[in-house]
Order: C-alpha cells, then sequence, then structure tokens
C-alpha cells in the first residue's frame, strides 16, 4: 500500500501519485481517475469502490491524521481534533478539504 500526504485541496503518495479535489463529491487523480463521493462510499471511475467506516476504508487502509496508509483512507474524513500543522484551528477547518 501506499502511504499518502494530505495538503488540504490535494493529497500526494510516496509512489508519486497526486489527488486533486475539486469539488465537495467530485476528486481527480493524476493518473486520470476520476472518484467521486457520496457520504462513506467513494467510487472511481477506474472501477474502484472504497467504503469507509471511522478510521478505516474497506481496502484495508487507515488515517491518522494527514497521513493515510492506503487511497481509500484518503476520502476519511479526520477528526481536526487530532492535527495541529501550525495554523490556527479556524484556517486549518476552512483549507483541509479532503478532512
Amino acid at each position: 500500500m501506499d502511504i499518502w500526504n494530505i495538503f488540504g485541496w490535494f493529497a500526494t503518495s510516496d509512489k508519486g501519485e497526486s489527488i486533486h479535489k475539486v469539488s465537495e463529491t467530485t476528486s481527480v487523480s493524476s493518473n486520470g481517475t476520476v472518484y467521486t463521493t457520496m457520504g462513506p462510499f467513494t467510487h472511481g471511475s477506474d472501477g474502484s469502490d472504497y467504503t469507509q467506516t471511522g478510521s478505516f476504508s474497506s481496502d484495508g487502509s487507515n488515517r491518522m491524521g494527514s497521513i493515510a496508509t492506503g487511497l481509500g483512507a484518503v476520502f476519511i474524513k479526520s477528526h481536526r481534533d487530532e492535527v495541529d500543522d501550525g495554523f490556527s484551528r479556524r484556517r486549518h477547518m476552512d483549507t483541509d478539504e479532503f478532512n
């Protein structure tokens, strides 16, 4: 599994892939896959499906703050109190769109 770092509107993996969130429900990967998220379900245009429950995703990955251990966990909404990245809490809440 890849390790993903999540930075506001985009996330990058240790393998060089990136995902950009373009709206509340739509994200686009650097490989061209479009992901649509509705509630705890994410569907990729490549046929992939992920279901998020708590900090875990159906692909076996999990999320801890701004780090995800696999692609499915990138779409998990984080608990904002876990992460203190130096920005004021209000600024963090306004810009951390993958969370």
